[in-house]
């Protein structure tokens, strides 16, 4: 045969053969390089969003705390139980908010008047940030974050604070609340997923407030220098940024993201800083391995395919040396050498092409295309559309397609090949390489399932597209328990707590098809049976060609996540002797109950409930009988009420019965009627004490004696003030009489034993 090309000719196919090698080898490594930083930037504001959300929950939940401090704090100030009470409520906000460690209340001249901790008490804070910048402001609605300072124990420590206004609008003092670094140290060691990342708690001045692992030479210094990564983060008013380079803070290189903390529900006068940080040489330690195998891999091609040369033109004649150096060359690479011939439509293959695609040469037709059997549906069509486009641009045929060989396996190959002319300069043959690039794929789909933070302490399932379970991890065993064995193959119907309808899961995966993405709440179920609430996301992986490839999904057990927010809503609207509403939850639900009285043109009736001869029993048998004969009172007016009225506890010895629907004010005396027996008959305590009160009880009825809250309340209480003016153990309905009584001095003491009125 003739010679198809010239010596030099040769030697310039195999520089741009292994130029095009090369360049695709550089473009998928960078590419490779690009996708590994993105999904690590990526992994890492997913951890800092994790971070965000705990940091403010706990700060709106301190955020309530001081402000049931500054609510309650008059009274415990003005009553002669006030300071125990104080401190023991405290004590109990405390005990339910792990987070804090420290609540105090500071008078005008900085000392500290009240505080769980009882050591503090008498300590002059007056100079310190979080009782000066409250001071400074005055501004009640303002939650003041101070920096960062160095307690006795040789811990930084943040504190929280809202200044006390009195009614006149004058500084009172400050309440405050000292934040647990052992809480928050927890929490940023939690997203922590590898030995090289770094976590981090910045003060919005720039101070180090914590971080994790602990580094001594950092926290407590002030990165906020000009051009440092926290201030350029600042500056940018973003609230996520991301950044690669040499740290500030440490001195080293790192690849961090920062996360501003400050919701604006808080009103925070700084805000904190997350930030989140890997080593570069640790995230690109694999791409760093490609790289290195990679550029052996290709200079060892280059070397083959260059002594391959040699020998071919050496050694052989000149078709038997071309096809002596591409034996040569694809026995040391793996790929596969084709030439197709455009007129008569034939395939030539080297014996590489036929161990690839699993075909016995012997058994091959005329023109050696039964390869095409081998391709999956609609890979021919795509094979067809780019020779097309080669022959009539002229361009590099370039594609990857897939394959199931006879022995059933599903391959994927990847074709490149470039178009030659005849000397007229029509084409007439196409002559390229294939090569298997099935373990290339599985890795990126590896990379891109690793990309998913697999091994963080968060439950993972990862599926197939089909929904088939094919990995789970450690954390998932310990959430659901299930082992991975009784896991893989089946479906996260497996989870099914059977409290969704169909729809809800309709309504999920349309919002996945379409975003990629759904996060929200669940109810699942555990092997053991047991059901519990479930913050879930799933996120669709893509291929190149933008296929699901897989769904990971991630879940966080949110039961005592909600029990707490449950015993910290208890906190604010119950009484915690007598379980009943208090102040807030009436006010709110008086409220309501105007609305629909307004609405439906109906009465409703606002009864003030004070005990008469309770101070004596608090004398004489202590305060511990006392609150055992208030949870009695409590009881014995719940009896009293339909299941639609409302009895809270507003006071010590004070109580308030809504009626939220009555007929007429004859409605609302009875109710009063009975609730006056009932608190009459003697009470048995549980040592043995027989006591006898009475009580003095005050109504305003809707919308005769009132149109709002306010004139209820007011008048309601006016009638009591009445009814004890006239000697107690009675009840009285508004008059406008009432209002001079009212205004007259509360007489202590027992009330006389005097006849019920009838008003």
């Amino acid at each position: 045969m003739k010679p198809l090309l010239s010596r030099g000719r040769r030697w310039g196919l195999l520089a741009l053969a292994l130029g095009l090698v090369g360049a695709s080898l550089a473009f998928n490594l960078a590419r490779e390089h690009e996708q590994t930083a993105a999904a690590e930037l990526e992994r890492l504001t997913t951890q800092s969003k994790v971070i965000e959300d705990n940091l403010t929950r706990q700060l709106t939940a301190i955020n309530l705390s001081l402000e049931s401090l500054r609510v309650e704090l008059p009274g415990w100030r003005d009553g002669p139980d006030g300071p125990v009470a104080g401190v023991q409520h405290m004590k109990s906000l405390e005990a339910a908010m792990p987070s804090v460690r420290t609540f105090m209340a500071i008078d005008v001249n900085g000392v500290v008047t009240l505080s769980n901790r009882e050591a503090l008490i008498g300590l002059n804070a007056s100079q310190r940030d979080y009782f000066q910048a409250p001071l400074q402001s005055l501004n009640p609605n303002i939650l003041f974050v101070s920096p960062p300072f160095k307690t006795v124990l040789n811990k930084y420590v943040i504190n929280l604070s809202r200044v006390v206004l009195d009614r006149q609008g004058q500084f009172a003092g400050v309440v405050s609340a000292a934040v647990d670094p052992v809480d928050i140290q927890t929490l940023l060691n939690s997203v922590r997923y590898a030995d090289d990342m770094r976590s981090m708690l910045v003060h919005g001045d720039g101070t180090v407030f914590i971080s994790q692992p602990t580094l001594v030479d950092v926290i407590g210094k002030n990165i906020s220098v000009p051009g440092s990564f926290f201030r350029q983060h600042l500056e940018s008013k973003r609230p996520v940024s991301h950044f690669e380079g040499i740290s500030p803070a440490t001195g080293d290189k790192r690849l961090p993201v920062l996360r501003t903390v400050q919701p604006a529900e808080l009103a925070m006068d700084k805000p904190l800083v997350v930030s989140l940080s890997r080593d570069p040489d640790a995230v690109f330690a694999h791409w760093q391995r490609d790289v290195r195998n990679q550029s052996v891999a290709y200079l060892l091609l280059v070397l083959l395919s260059a002594l391959g040369l040699i020998i071919y033109q050496r050694w052989q004649v000149r078709q038997g040396r071309f096809e002596e150096r591409l034996r040569l060359a694809t026995q040391a690479s793996g790929v596969g050498i084709w030439e197709y011939d455009l007129a008569s439509k034939r395939y030539d293959w080297d014996a590489a092409m036929f161990e690839l695609f699993g075909l016995n040469p012997e058994k091959a037709n005329a023109l050696n295309n039964d390869w095409l059997q081998t391709l999956l549906p609609g890979e021919a069509q795509r094979m067809k559309d780019a020779t097309r486009a080669t022959i009539k641009q002229g361009q590099v045929f370039d594609m990857t397609f897939q394959i199931r060989r006879a022995d059933g396996q599903l391959r994927f190959m990847r074709n490149r090949a470039a178009l030659h002319c005849d000397q007229q300069g029509a084409p007439c043959r196409l002559v390229g390489a294939t090569e298997d690039v099935t373990e290339r794929k599985q890795r990126e789909a590896d990379l891109r399932i690793a990309a998913a933070a697999f091994d963080c302490q968060e439950s993972i399932v990862v599926t197939d597209p089909d929904k088939v379970i094919l990995r789970v991890n450690r954390a998932f065993s310990g959430l659901f328990g299930y082992t991975a064995e009784e896991a893989l193959g089946q479906t996260p119907r497996l989870f099914k707590s059977g409290r969704h309808e169909q729809s809800f899961y309709a309504a999920m995966w349309e919002c996945i098809k379409r975003d990629g993405a759904w996060q929200g709440e669940v109810w699942n179920r555990k092997k053991s049976g047991e059901i519990f609430p479930d913050l879930l996301s799933i996120t669709a992986v893509h291929n190149d060609q933008q296929e699901v490839t897989h769904y990971v999904g991630t879940h966080v057990d949110l039961t005592e996540r909600k029990a707490a927010q449950a015993a910290i809503e208890k906190l604010a609207f119950y009484d915690a002797l007598t379980g009943l509403p208090n102040r807030r939850l009436l006010d709110d639900r008086l409220h309501q109950a105007l609305s629909n009285a307004r609405r439906n043109k109906t009465h409703l009736a606002l009864l003030f409930i004070d005990l008469d001869k309770f101070k004596p029993v608090n004398d004489d048998f202590g305060h511990a009988v006392g609150d055992e004969l208030l949870l009695a009172v409590a009881q014995r007016l719940q009896t009293c009420v339909r299941e639609s009225d409302a009895v809270a506890r507003v006071g010590g010895d004070e109580f308030v019965v809504l009626l939220s629907a009555i007929e007429a004010a004859p409605d609302a005396s009875a109710v009063a009627r009975k609730i006056h027996d009932a608190l009459i008959a003697p009470f048995v305590l549980s040592q043995g004490q027989s006591v006898t009160i009475s009580s003095s009880t005050g109504i305003a009825i809707y919308p005769e004696h009132g149109s709002n809250d306010a004139e209820l309340t007011q008048h309601a209480d006016a009638a009591m003030y009445q009814a004890k003016a006239a000697g107690r153990d009675r009840f009285e309905v508004y008059t406008p009489a009432a209002d001079s009584a009212s205004s007259q001095p509360r007489a202590e003491g027992g009330g006389a034993d005097s006849p019920i009125e009838n008003p």
